[in-house]
């Protein structure tokens, strides 16, 4: 399939009209290792069917609608029912950015209340699962608040497969010193959204 040239145009028409920023649309083809970034300024706009095919599943859609030369954008209430729940949980974090993330730590807890004691991990298994205003950094202060005392740095590192420069050593990896106490899961769960925290609960059901 010949990807037309009306293709990115149209899907910048068509995530405008539903608030989608260029990051937000990276945000949800992560999970397939795909970037969206810049691609509509860039000069030469190639588009893999791959990348098509999932940025049209945004939408729900198939890659057809968005080469056409008559295109309408879509509602949100016919996009793909993650790209929904994510514009929702967005809106939520953005209206309350500042409380969300002066409770950064509640939301780690969260993720780790599950891990067993000895459980060795880096911060790139647990940001990922965070709120999406919180998400995209790469720290994760252990020593403070909630988080305190509840792991050691293990002075090991893990590199990332795709990482081949020698001068990076990776990730530092942290082990959990025990089981997350009842007392501090409970503090946390009257700090995080609770749209969020069902979301979480519901993935992490899934996965086990």
């Amino acid at each position: 399939m010949i990807i037309t040239i009306n293709f990115l145009s149209n899907v910048k028409t068509a995530r405008k009209h539903i608030n989608l920023s260029e990051t937000d649309l990276d945000n949800l083809l992560k999970e397939y290792g795909l970037n969206y970034s810049e691609l509509e300024n860039k000069s030469k706009k190639i588009v893999s069917v791959e990348l098509a095919y999932r940025i049209a599943q945004v939408f729900n859609r198939n890659i057809e609608e968005f080469i056409t030369d008559d295109f309408r954008p879509f509602d949100l209430i016919t996009t793909n029912i993650k790209t929904q729940e994510y514009i929702q949980l967005s809106l939520k974090a953005n209206s309350n950015q500042n409380i969300i993330t002066k409770f950064l730590n509640a939301y780690v807890i969260i993720v780790i209340k599950n891990f067993k004691k000895g459980t060795l991990f880096t911060n790139s298994d647990i940001i990922p699962n965070l709120p999406p205003n919180l998400n995209q950094g790469s720290s994760i202060d252990w020593t403070a608040g909630l988080l305190k005392g509840l792991v050691t740095n293990t002075n090991s590192f893990r590199k990332s497969v795709q990482d081949n420069d020698p001068k990076n050593r990776g990730e530092a990896i942290y082990q959990l010193n025990d089981q997350v106490p009842k007392d501090v899961i409970d503090k946390a769960l009257k700090k995080v959204d609770p749209f969020w925290l069902n979301k979480f609960n519901q993935k992490a059901k899934k996965n086990s």
